[in-house]
């Protein structure tokens, strides 16, 4: 394994001082450990404080792209500190450290992008004119069908904000993270039919950059950290998996929150559990879905089609549809950015707006699209902070964050099914596939249960439940009060970026489940 490195790092820091990586290659079985020393403490501050680029250097060549006809020009820097590792069966397999550094600038001219997007931070103010030309080019061969981009104005601010965790990623070390691993691995293995454990871990701190042309000039920073495993069972022919993950916005702290213990214990109960299930029924019945499915559901069947780019784009069966109701009045519906301790927040957007809660659905009505400034423009909306990039070599798409349905009145899980005399309550996913233009998914459950006479009866396993978005949606009849951020996530979408998602469990008065 390797880590990724800019491939001219020294030339980033060579105002302040020169510094050299070194890699050292420990070969052990099954583990490559990578060290990078930075031999000016100096240089090390910079990627995790203050500013990165040259901001003389960064203001000229924004006022050369304005000069040179531009409408629009903006310069993003992200410096990426990382640190993975993972063990196979108790084992340490890999332990990967790394620093990315990677630049992107964008210019608007004549209605169109131009985008350079490189790792070599000190040749990004050479590349104005090139960029330009790039744009002038896109903007020369639209189509008559094709929308000219225009972006919603937004307030310029000048400000640094810096997320601060209690106890910093980057000072934990390598046996710390392997200790916690293994607080997993050794209560999740306890019993002979478990053949095989996997735990892995990562972390990151992220800071940003940003200057436009307009005069928008932002510095921020925060962290993430994860740990999961996965338990794998067998019984003769039967072979079963089990995935457990924990994480979100924080330091060291979030994960030292977590009974570990707890957790692994959990996850070999579960996979055991599957390994006797029988197979789930097939057909139209009632559906309850603990939080982690009631949160796949909302993020990828709701607010997906809620993203303004697939809606301009005709890949949304929201297109049209802002102020109608299109679902059940229970069901209140919001995108937070800035709930705090979530893997999917962030305290600025990669194009310089403040984050803010997004309220898409208001009592089952249709009230907000995920934007960024050209959508938000397109659509004459306010832009709400929904762009987010990969990283620093990547441009912002229109994203979600910690998309979450907020409470209803039922107290507690038998509360909500007391009147059910035959349905599924399914927990987990395993992953699904959504047509957001259609409006249809397909997801699969982690495991489950029968719901029989108002109580859960017996496990079932390979649970898979489709159907369309909107009619589910309207067809969710109960939730209980307690709503919260379920196990945190990825999502795709060209790019990846981490997501959470949640809420209370649900009830729908009918799904198809096969």
């Amino acid at each position: 394994s390797t880590s990724k490195e800019s491939s001219a790092a020294s030339d980033v820091y060579k105002r302040q001082s020169r510094y050299t990586l070194k890699f050292v290659s420990v070969k052990e079985p099954l583990l490559y450990h990578l060290f990078m020393v930075v031999k000016s403490r100096q240089s090390e501050s910079h990627f995790s404080s203050g500013r990165i680029l040259d901001e003389d250097k960064i203001t000229k060549a924004l006022d050369m792209a304005t000069s040179l006809g531009a409408d629009y020009a903006e310069i993003r820097l992200v410096s990426e500190t990382t640190n993975t590792a993972s063990l196979k069966d108790g084992k340490l397999e890999r332990a990967i450290p790394g620093q990315e550094v990677g630049v992107t600038m964008r210019i608007l001219a004549d209605g169109a992008w131009g985008v350079h997007s490189t790792s070599d931070v000190a040749s990004i103010i050479n590349q104005v004119d090139s960029t330009f030309r790039l744009a002038k080019a896109v903007a020369a061969r639209r189509s008559p069908s094709q929308t000219i981009v225009e972006l919603a104005e937004v307030p310029i601010i000048e400000d640094e904000i810096h997320w601060k965790s209690q106890k910093d990623i980057r000072e934990t070390d390598l046996d710390k993270r392997i200790e916690m691993m293994l607080a997993i691995d050794n209560e999740a293995k306890d019993d002979d039919k478990i053949v095989s454990t996997a735990t892995g871990w990562s972390d990151e701190h992220i800071h940003t950059e940003l200057m436009t042309s307009e005069g928008m000039n932002r510095i921020w920073s925060f962290q993430r950290s994860l740990i999961n495993g996965m338990v794998t069972a067998r019984d003769g022919e039967d072979v079963v998996s089990y995935r457990m993950r924990h994480g979100g916005e924080g330091g060291l702290e979030l994960i030292e929150a977590c009974d570990l213990g707890e957790m692994g214990r959990n996850a070999k109960i579960s996979a055991l559990r599957l390994l006797t299930a029988e197979r789930a029924p097939s057909g139209r019945m009632p559906l309850v879905a603990d939080r982690d499915l009631t949160g796949v559901y909302i993020h990828e069947a709701l607010g997906h089609p809620c993203e303004a780019d697939l809606v301009a784009a005709g890949d949304s069966c929201l297109e049209g549809r802002l102020g109608q109701t299109i679902g059940s009045e229970i069901c209140t519906v919001v995108d937070d950015p800035t709930l705090r301790g979530g893997y999917g927040c962030y305290p600025i957007d990669d194009e310089g707006v403040d984050t803010r809660p997004k309220n898409l659905i208001v009592n089952g009505v249709l009230t907000e699209y995920l934007n960024h400034r050209e959508t938000a423009h397109r659509f004459d909306l306010e832009p709400n902070g929904g762009a987010r990039a990969q990283d620093g070599l990547h441009h912002p798409l229109v994203r979600m964050s910690n998309t979450v349905i907020q409470g209803g009145s039922h107290k507690d899980l038998d509360e909500l099914i007391e009147d059910i005399d035959f349905g599924i309550y399914a927990c987990g996913s395993r992953g699904g596939q959504v047509d957001t233009g259609r409006g249809s998914f397909q997801f699969a459950a982690q495991e489950a249960w029968i719901i029989e006479n108002g109580s859960l009866s017996r496990p079932v396993k390979d649970v898979s439940v489709s159907g369309m978005t909107l009619q589910i949606l309207k067809d969710v009849d109960g939730l209980t009060k307690d709503s919260r951020l379920a196990a945190p996530g990825f999502c795709g979408k060209g790019q990846t970026v981490p997501v959470g998602d949640g809420g209370p469990i649900m009830r729908i008065k009918e799904a198809l489940v096969g």
